[in-house]
């Protein structure tokens, strides 16, 4: 019996955009551009517009647009083995056994990948949370950082008005732990709370924005150094979350390319691997539209 590929990628692909699924949310979904290794997003530049001309002929301008690339990175499955007992029981659950085996939790990292690439710390773009102590989450983190507030909600609500993003399809993507720092600052009780994919949410629009929670969004240092995917950490590190105004973030995923060898004389069985590419970015090229909100480090 050999290994049904089709079925393998499909499977592959449906659970990976079920893990992704929340960027859908707050960020452009630009799947279908993800083809080769960027996706290029131009970003139309200002056009000149006069109040009552009176000087004939009217001057020619050429509008000058600018282009903001998304690198998107390949994601490797390791090699797995598959023997001709796993092939006989392939039922479903088999194989989200196997699945769960090859992907490594691959789905939950492009969507943490996903938001570090999002994220910029830009001087006068950001704020930094002021609200009670907590105990410090980030990676090999101690001592305590301030929490996340309303009122760094609003802060951060200004900034994009400054901006000029819409008001409309704003949101904050925040982890758990910051998450419910916010609700104790905001003295919500429990019907104002709802489990969204699993995780708690605030079902209602807060200073105007849909609040999304997440498992992990972003660390940084304690100089606001973005730090990458799976870093250590130092005693020293934050976390942060996301004010984003949708139109100004993107994401990008390929088709799943799976590969087979099959009955494989050294192995006795069935080898797959697989790849993704996967890339996301802010979309203006001054930042506009994503606003970081850092932990502030106690006194």
């Amino acid at each position: 019996m050999a290994i049904q590929r089709e079925l393998w990628a499909e499977m592959i692909a449906e659970e990976l955009r079920a893990k992704i699924d929340p960027l859908k949310m707050f960020a452009m979904d630009l799947s279908e551009y993800a083809q080769g290794t960027t996706i290029h997003v131009p970003v139309a530049g200002a056009t000149t517009i006069l109040k009552n001309n009176s000087s004939w002929p009217m001057s020619v301008n050429e509008r000058n647009d600018t282009v903001v690339d998304i690198t998107l990175n390949t994601y490797h499955w390791s090699p797995m083995r598959v023997t001709q007992a796993d092939k006989v029981q392939l039922s479903y659950d088999k194989m989200a056994s196997l699945y769960n085996s090859l992907n490594g939790g691959l789905g939950e990292r492009l969507l943490v990948e996903s938001l570090i690439s999002m994220t910029h710390c830009t001087a006068n773009k950001y704020v930094f949370t002021t609200g009670a102590a907590y105990v410090a989450h980030a990676p090999s983190a101690t001592g305590n950082r301030k929490g996340l507030t309303g009122k760094d909600l609003r802060a951060a609500a200004a900034i994009l008005d400054k901006q000029k993003v819409p008001i409309a399809d704003r949101y904050l993507v925040v982890d758990s732990i910051m998450f419910w720092q916010l609700v104790d600052d905001l003295s919500y009780n429990a019907d104002r709370v709802d489990v969204i994919n699993g995780l708690p949410s605030i079902t209602t629009p807060l200073y105007g924005f849909t609040v999304v929670s997440v498992p992990q969004v972003v660390y940084l240092t304690s100089t606001v150094a973005i730090r990458e995917y799976g870093h250590a950490g130092t005693t020293t590190d934050v976390a942060a979350a996301l004010a984003i105004q949708k139109s100004c973030a993107g994401f990008g995923m390929s088709e799943v390319a799976t590969f087979v060898k099959e009955d494989d004389p050294t192995y006795q069985a069935d080898i797959i691997s697989g790849w993704v590419l996967h890339g996301a970015k802010y979309l203006r090229t001054g930042k506009e539209g994503i606003v970081p909100i850092i932990q502030d480090i106690t006194s």
